[in-house]
């Protein structure tokens, strides 16, 4: 990766880092006002029901989840109509400092799609985390009003992690010392655990303590990590549309305007994204993977896009090896926050 192209990730991940927190905020808030949404006398005639998908088709639907997670929706356009004011320093000539209308087309569709996929994405993961719990406490032969008591407890957590809960659940309960590997567990317990591992195992209080310790934790870590992948995303979209918009006002020359693959290059990147790396393509069209937006369309990516107009694609996507980076170092320098 070029100066350039690393100074350039670090300008968007600061930005990203300074909306996540809200973000994060708000959907600790969501997750809170979902918990509200029903009683578990509710809850637990559904789960009475002979089919257990009622549950998910009259609770936690996908307004109740819209309204529960609106300021979510409010900072991702908030963050994405920052980011077209910050990236603006770096369109080139008279367009330099021309930040998009955020009342334009093409920036209320690009944050209604860019919301419309985090409000998916939470709700299919709420909806299914539910329904995996229902399906998990019927099959182990807990009462409805049991299941229903709990309901509350996993929101907040996507359904693999709900599976680790009750995986850590089960090792206290069995005694499997697995438990004090787990990192998100509350150390502060490994002297207890530790004990009641070499003696008579720990009471049914101890490991509910335990296990709700575990579970707040882990709700927390899913609430930073999508926070930190919309904040990223925000900003991706945000610069998107500041070309966009730059060669809409035909202020910049969308003829010779492209753009290219650049991602971390660490060793938490993706294969597939590596072997993105410095594809180039014109800025208007996807690269060969299908994706307009460097991790559009999957979860966590930190890959972005580099626009350039002093180079020209070759024929066809996936041209490599291209010139790149317009930007200089000093200018991104001064650019940086």
């Amino acid at each position: 990766m070029s100066p350039a192209a690393r100074l350039f990730h670090l300008r968007l991940e600061r930005r990203a880092a300074n909306l996540a927190p809200e973000l994060r905020s708000a959907l600790v808030r969501g997750y809170a006002r979902l918990r509200l949404v029903v009683s578990d006398a509710d809850l637990e005639t559904f789960i009475r029901s002979p089919s257990a998908e009622r549950l998910l088709s009259e609770t936690l639907t996908p307004p109740q989840i819209d309204a529960a997670f609106a300021p979510v929706s409010r900072a991702l356009r908030d963050g994405v109509e920052a980011a077209t004011k910050a990236l603006a320093k770096d369109l080139p000539g008279a367009a330099k400092g021309v930040a998009p209308n955020p009342l334009s087309p093409q920036v209320v569709q690009g944050i209604r799609e860019l919301n419309t996929r985090v409000m998916t994405t939470l709700g299919e993961d709420t909806r299914e985390t539910v329904r995996a719990f229902v399906e998990n406490g019927l099959r182990d032969g807990r009462g409805p009003k049991d299941i229903a008591r709990g309901i509350r407890d996993i929101l907040g957590l996507a359904p693999n992690q709900e599976a680790a809960v009750r995986n850590f659940r089960r090792m206290l309960e069995e005694g499997d010392a697995e438990a004090l590997t787990r990192l998100l567990r509350d150390r502060r317990f490994d002297g207890q655990i530790e004990k009641a591992f070499a003696g008579d195992g720990l009471s049914e209080a101890q490991i509910d303590k335990m296990t709700a310790a575990y579970r707040q934790r882990f709700v927390a870590f899913h609430a930073e990590t999508v926070a930190r992948t919309a904040s990223l995303d925000a900003q991706r979209l945000g610069q998107r549309l500041t070309w966009e918009d730059a060669v809409a006002r035909g202020e910049v020359d969308g003829s010779r305007l492209t753009k290219r693959w650049s991602g971390v290059l660490d060793d938490r990147e993706r294969p597939t994204h590596l072997a993105m790396e410095g594809e180039t393509v014109p800025w208007d069209r996807p690269y060969s993977n299908g994706q307009d937006i460097p991790g559009d369309d999957e979860y966590n990516c930190r890959c972005l896009s580099m626009y350039s107009t002093t180079a020209t694609p070759k024929a066809g996507a996936g041209a490599k090896g291209i010139p790149t980076e317009r930007l200089r170092v000093g200018e991104l320098l001064r650019a940086m926050p």
